[in-house]
């Protein structure tokens, strides 16, 4: 192998994170936090302003997957409780089954607000029904994803939703060519999200500390900041009069 990095099948130890969290409990908890706080306002940032401007704020793809692997993890109640002696996955459990509601709600906005963006000339029987196909195909490639990993804590995979997350910020500005379903508290949750997650990573164990962790943490935090001048720059959005009404 050209680069020893490289090595498929390899992961976190689940002992090393544990000692690590006691060790650094300050560093790595403030950092968690950070990252919880900044998801908090990124998705109850992206609910008000979907209610305010009538359309949606998380793109379609991220919050199908995001809801496929919060609900997965809520769904795993007995396991975290019962099964993994780590209060850690425990605290995930409560904070996920809070982000698998909000995104229950963007799923609201998606359909009620978007339909006519998303679903082009779809009928609401149709848009829910194309939704849930693709909610099942989401869950599809999640579990498959889980069934390629060793995973025991959920990092590998709260790592695909952290750099998911603001992946079509910008792209999604760029076509709206306004603020329409953001704003800038709501892009600095992106922010913390990214920041704190990486240092949390990085404080847990020495296998995140690998060359490609730190390509994805550059690249996944500079995503973030970009979006916010990129976002500064472009006029407010105000509903159309009927909309308004509405």
């Amino acid at each position: 192998m050209i680069f020893e990095f490289m090595n498929g099948g390899q992961s976190y130890d689940p002992a090393t994170i544990v000692a690590s969290t006691s060790t650094n409990f300050l560093w790595i908890v403030g950092a968690c936090v950070v990252s919880f706080i900044g998801a908090y306002m990124q998705y109850f940032g992206a609910i008000q302003m979907g209610f305010k401007h009538r359309t949606h704020s998380i793109p379609l793809i991220g919050n199908l997957w995001f809801f496929a692997h919060d609900t997965t993890y809520v769904a795993n109640f007995h396991h975290w409780f019962h099964e993994v002696d780590f209060w850690m996955v425990r605290a995930f459990w409560f904070a996920l089954a809070v982000f698998a509601t909000c995104e229950s709600v963007v799923t609201y906005q998606i359909l009620r607000f978007s339909r006519h963006e998303l679903f082009k000339d779809m009928n609401g029987l149709q848009a829910g029904a194309s939704y849930i196909g693709l909610q099942l195909f989401a869950y599809g490639l999640f579990w498959w994803y889980l069934s390629m990993i060793r995973d025991p804590y959920y990092l590998l995979s709260f790592s695909t939703t952290v750099v998911l997350a603001p992946m079509f910020n910008i792209a999604m500005m760029r076509v709206r060519g306004s603020r329409k379903g953001f704003s800038l508290a709501m892009l600095i949750g992106f922010v913390l999200l990214t920041a704190g997650f990486w240092v949390w990573m990085f404080l847990s164990d020495p296998y995140f500390l690998k060359p490609p962790f730190w390509l994805i943490a550059i690249g996944n935090c500079g995503i973030s900041i970009a979006a916010i001048p990129y976002f500064l720059r472009l006029p407010e959005y105000h509903l159309p009069d009927k909309a308004a009404a509405a």
